[in-house]
């Protein structure tokens, strides 16, 4: 398989943390791309990242997607709980971190926007909405533990990326919990593996 992806992409280190967790590193080809590119649309005709080229020559687009995929070809349930309460509570924190780091984008790139075209209005807005998720963060945290189920990782692809890209301020101010969790899965080989590059 190969893993089309940016690997400073925080969607794309999702699925790179759900490969390994999964035992599936050895299966997974992970092939920086240009996503802007007019050939790469042939993989994904949105031209977003990440992207799975399965064996067979079938591609799947979205995060939550390729990861379920990835996780549904071993046995277990450490990133996807059993049916239940547990499992759509996991897939309900994916779908918060996910929407966090959306949010995060859009700053993102309309910072790369030249001043004067630039929406400070539509930042804030956004803004607000990364800081709403984050105190939602903040009061389940200390259920985290050592889980590695996939609302687990998708939140620490997504604080990570917030820090990394410097997306909003005061991320840890006043969140004890998701600060102290974070310091813990930073250790992790996951998450030491699939860091974007410093120079980035």
């Amino acid at each position: 398989m190969k893993l089309y992806t940016s690997l400073t992409s925080p969607f794309g280190r999702k699925c790179r943390m759900v490969a390994q967790v999964a035992g599936l590193t050895d299966q997974v080809e992970v092939s920086q791309v240009d996503y802007h590119a007019a050939e790469y649309a042939k993989v994904n005709p949105l031209n977003k990242v990440p992207a799975l080229e399965r064996d067979d020559g079938t591609v799947l687009i979205d995060s939550p997607v390729i990861c379920a995929y990835l996780a549904s070809l071993v046995e277990g349930d450490n990133i996807y709980p059993p049916e239940g309460e547990a499992r759509w509570q996991a897939l309900c924190l994916e779908a918060l971190a996910d929407g966090i780091m959306d949010a995060g984008v859009l700053i993102f790139l309309e910072k790369k926007r030249r001043e004067e075209h630039q929406s400070h209005g539509w930042q804030e807005l956004q803004a607000g909405k990364i800081q709403s998720g984050l105190d939602a963060l903040e009061a389940v945290a200390p259920e985290f533990g050592d889980s590695t189920a996939i609302g687990v990782l998708s939140t620490a692809a997504c604080i990570s990326w917030l820090e990394f890209r410097s997306v909003v301020d005061g991320i840890r101010t006043g969140r004890p919990n998701l600060s102290s969790w974070l310091d813990d899965i930073s250790t992790k080989d996951f998450m030491i593996s699939t860091a974007p590059p410093a120079d980035a």
